[in-house]
């Protein structure tokens, strides 16, 4: 198997590549992103590539000709040049998928984002698959995201001979995740309840789980979309406690006032609408992924973060067993 993975040098990405790698049956592991992914592997290669360049993606995907695209190029941490972060996440995966319908390319995977479905009042709890994306207007990465997923349902029924697999994790958390999702537990010196949100609950998914179920997802050739997610769900006020971190409560008219001018002022790493994603729900069902691939995720939520922040130098400890904080499940 030859393998092209687009973005390869992340946190999801390296370990997508060590799983495929010490695989017998791996021919070969192009890795393309705009960063060296640090030693090399055998079989494994690496080129720079920005997937703004449509005609340097087409010639890259030409030439490897591989028989599995994975594409996890996008931008996490959001900027506030919002036409640069839309031709990365959204013209960059137009020019992937593009490339991969001219060169014939089987199998393609897209690292979608649970933040797709958007944060709203009526979101069923828990989200299937089948529920539309919709996205929010107000936060860049999530309003993207959407975008870009809807590229690849358009692709999957465009070209109905080929697997197209769109993968939508909730938070991913790890020891060797350091981004501004991260940062919001650990950077903060307190956490705002607004109008109640201390008490919305989030999941969190371990970065290894996340590589594993893709990978699996990958050998079975299973298209469609699949929620990934650990098992159970933490309140934004446990999460708080879990760290020690104070919550005070706040006006929503003020905090929205505080979010837009801290983001402004280059005070904050969040823009203004991520505060939905503290209100309202979009908790995500990992059905679909369970009975398909007979898995389960080897970290709960709580597990997850708590490895996480231990990491960070959060938390003490050992961590949480079954039997000393039990996870409320999220299923269908």
């Amino acid at each position: 198997m030859r393998y092209l993975v687009i973005g390869g040098s992340g946190y999801i990405g390296s370990r997508l590549v060590a799983s495929l790698a010490a695989r017998e049956a791996t021919e070969r592991i192009a890795i393309c992103d705009v960063r060296s992914p640090g030693p090399y592997r055998p079989k494994v290669s690496f080129e720079y590539l920005d997937v703004r360049d449509a005609a340097r993606v087409r010639c890259v995907m030409e030439r490897e000709r591989p028989d599995v695209l994975v594409h996890h190029a996008f931008i996490l941490n959001p900027v506030k040049d919002e036409r640069f972060m839309y031709d990365v996440d959204v013209n960059g995966t137009h020019n992937v998928l593009d490339a991969a319908a001219r060169t014939g390319v089987g199998q393609v995977l897209v690292t979608s984002s649970a933040t797709a479905y958007g944060a709203f009042p009526d979101n069923p709890v828990p989200i299937t698959e089948d529920h539309p994306v919709r996205g929010v207007p107000d936060f860049e990465y999530a309003r993207d995201k959407t975008e870009s997923d809807r590229l690849c349902q358009m692709w999957a029924l465009q070209h109905p001979d080929r697997v197209m697999t769109i993968v939508r994790p909730c938070i991913v958390l790890g020891p060797n995740v350091d981004n501004y999702l991260s940062r919001f537990w650990t950077d903060q010196p307190f956490m705002a309840d607004v109008a109640g949100s201390a008490e919305s609950r989030v999941q969190f998914v371990h970065e290894d789980d996340v590589a594993e179920a893709i990978a699996r997802l990958l050998d079975g050739r299973h298209t469609g979309a699949f929620n990934v997610a650990g098992d159970g769900a933490l309140s934004f006020r446990e999460t708080a406690d879990l760290i020690g971190m104070p919550v005070r409560r706040m006006p929503e008219r003020l905090a929205r006032a505080m979010a837009r001018a801290t983001w402004r002022l280059g005070l904050s790493e969040s823009p203004p609408g991520q505060l939905r994603f503290a209100q309202h729900p979009w908790l995500v069902s990992t059905d679909r992924l369970k009975e398909t691939l007979g898995w389960g995720p080897r970290h709960s939520s709580r597990e997850t973060f708590e490895i996480a922040m231990r990491a960070k130098g959060k938390l003490g400890g050992a961590p949480a067993t079954a039997a000393s904080a039990p996870d409320l499940a999220v299923s269908a």
